[in-house]
């Protein structure tokens, strides 16, 4: 086995480096960003936190066959991969995420990848994130193999988040309504963190919040940061479409009715969290998305 060097943002190409910088008025607690090491064995390649280096390669990460030991058979169909749990030691679990094409081309590409950057770039954004107070997963791991030439197959790693449910997930337990409004206010809260901190998601919708009760509390964490980026700014324009989103993917779900009006404005009020002049800016951009709400309801309608 042969060990590149630790890749940090010192020497990350521009665009990785960019995306490490501190956000202007980014809120939450700002964190160290982890080192990551990289491990290359044969076709085996292992992007890891220094933290976790020992550990993922006593788990065989770099075997050859890691990727079948650890989910069975190769990924089908399209859209959001398959996952497990890998304990890692003391204590740690991380879920791990197969990798795999959706969309138009999912059927098509399946889980083969051109390279490795896109699920290294996800977790470096990930890692920049939750560094700039993001309420994102704690990152842990890439692990690909390369299967033909550039062509890859792999799995990306975050630190597993317990007794966590995604949004839809906990909107079917059916929650009372007290619960249902702390869950709302704790996303809205989260998401509005998550674009103060530079945070621009690709596919913000129900599914990518993660919700976790604590006590008198609800806390929840954006997840699934495939294709995310980080900017020095969101602005209100893309911050709209992208709440907009989570609300067409509640209203593709048939989940508007149970989250209902008191749940919506409590999303919005921890989102705008009193600032009038952000919640004025949204709304000039309602109009648009609302346009848009109508136009994928018969889309839905057609399908």
């Amino acid at each position: 086995m042969t060990r590149g060097r630790s890749r940090d943002a010192a020497d990350a190409p521009a665009a990785e480096r960019r995306a490490s910088e501190p956000a202007s008025g980014a809120t939450g607690a700002a964190r160290a960003e982890p080192a990551l090491r990289r491990l290359v064995d044969g076709p085996s390649q292992l992007l890891v936190t220094a933290e976790l280096e020992e550990a993922a390669c006593a788990a065989g990460l770099l075997d050859r066959d890691a990727l079948e030991r650890a989910f069975g058979v190769p990924a089908a169909g399209r859209g959001r991969g398959p996952t497990v749990l890998l304990e890692l030691g003391e204590g740690r679990r991380v879920l791990l995420r197969r990798l795999r094409h959706g969309g138009l081309l999912g059927p098509l590409l399946g889980e083969v990848f051109w390279g490795t950057s896109r699920a290294e770039t996800e977790l470096r954004v990930t890692a920049a994130l939750r560094a700039a107070g993001a309420p994102v997963p704690e990152p842990a791991l890439v692990l690909t193999r390369r299967r033909l030439g550039p062509l890859h197959v792999g799995a990306l790693g975050t630190l597993f988040e317990e007794g966590s449910l995604d949004a839809l997930a906990f909107l079917q337990t059916d929650p009372d309504g007290q619960a249902l409004e702390r869950a709302a206010a704790a996303a809205g809260r989260a998401v509005r963190r998550f674009h103060d901190a530079g945070g621009s998601h690709a596919d913000l919708q129900v599914k990518n919040l993660l919700v976790r009760e604590e006590g008198p509390r609800a806390v929840c964490l954006v997840i699934d940061l495939d294709r995310a980026e980080r900017r020095a700014e969101i602005g209100a324009e893309e911050r709209m479409a992208q709440l907009m989103r989570l609300f067409r993917s509640l209203r593709k779900r048939g989940m508007v009715a149970r989250v209902g009006p008191r749940g919506i404005a409590r999303f919005f009020a921890g989102y705008c969290a009193g600032d009038r002049k952000l919640r004025r800016a949204l709304r000039l951009h309602l109009p648009r998305e609302l346009r848009r709400v109508a136009l994928h309801s018969l889309h839905y309608q057609a399908g």
